[in-house]
C-alpha cells in the first residue's frame, strides 16, 4: 500500500523530523541519500525477519546433478540450483498446506561444486521462497510500517546524531509492535480451519 517515497517519509516521521520528500528520484538532501543507503537492507531483512505467507512464491529448481558425487551420495539424491531472485528459501515443496513431521521435505542449503546449491531427495522439486523483488505497494500497510520503522532505525545514525541512541530503542518497540501486527494480519488472510485432531501427531500415527 505504500509506495517508495511514502515509505521514506514515514521513516522521516518516525525519526522525529518534520521534513518530507516529493520524489525519491531528483531530491538530493542528506536525510534521502541516508535512506537510500539502508533500503535495501531495510527492505530485505524486514521481509525475512516477518516471514509473511502472503509474500511467498513457488518455483521449479533446476536441476544441477543427480547422485551427487561423495560426501553427498550418502545423504542427498539431487542437487538444484540456488534460485537466483531467492531472499529467503523457505521449503521444499510438498503439497501440504503447512508442514508437519510426516510431509516435510528435507533439505539443505550449502555451498555445491563453488555455487549456492539446495541438496534434497525430493525428485522435480518446488520450493516456496520470499523473492527479492516484491512490490512494496503490494504489501499490507502494516507490513509497510515495518519496513519503514526499519529503515529509520537504522538510518538513525547518520541523520539525527546526537540521541540516537535513544531514538533508536523507542524505533526498535514501534518495528517489533508493527512486525507483529503484520504477521498477524497476514495470518488472518491466510487462515485454513483445521481441527485439531488433524493435527495431533497421535492421529496421524494411526492414519498413515
Amino acid at each position: 500500500m505504500f509506495s517508495k517515497v511514502e515509505l521514506y517519509n514515514v521513516a522521516l516521521s518516525t525519526l522525529l523530523l518534520e521534513r518530507q520528500l516529493v520524489d525519491v528520484t531528483t531530491d538530493n538532501s542528506n536525510e534521502k541519500k541516508v535512506l537510500d543507503l539502508y533500503y535495501d537492507a531495510a527492505l530485505f531483512s524486514t521481509l525475512e525477519d516477518m516471514d509473511l505467507d502472503s509474500t511467498t512464491t513457488k518455483v521449479t529448481l533446476a536441476l544441477v546433478t543427480a547422485a551427487p558425487v561423495s560426501p553427498y551420495d550418502e545423504l542427498w539424491n539431487y542437487v538444484y540450483t540456488y534460485p537466483a531472485n531467492c531472499l529467503f528459501f523457505r521449503r521444499i515443496y510438498s503439497g501440504a498446506y503447512k508442514d508437519n513431521r510426516y510431509t516435510h521435505e528435507p533439505k539443505n542449503v550449502e555451498m555445491y561444486d563453488g555455487s549456492k546449491a539446495i541438496l534434497t531427495n525430493k525428485v522435480g522439486a518446488i520450493a516456496e521462497i520470499i523473492p527479492k523483488d516484491i512490490d512494496v505497494t503490494s504489501l499490507s500497510s502494516l507490513a509497510g510500517m515495518a519496513i519503514a520503522t526499519r529503515l529509520a532505525y537504522l538510518s538513525t545514525p547518520l541523520i539525527v546524531g546526537k540521541g540516537a541512541a535513544k531514538l533508536k530503542a523507542d524505533i526498535l518497540t514501534q518495528y517489533t509492535f508493527y512486525k507483529a501486527e503484520a504477521q498477524a494480519h497476514d495470518q488472518m488472510e491466510n487462515f485454513s480451519y483445521h481441527e485439531d485432531a488433524v493435527e495431533s501427531e497421535f492421529v496421524a500415527e494411526r492414519t498413515s
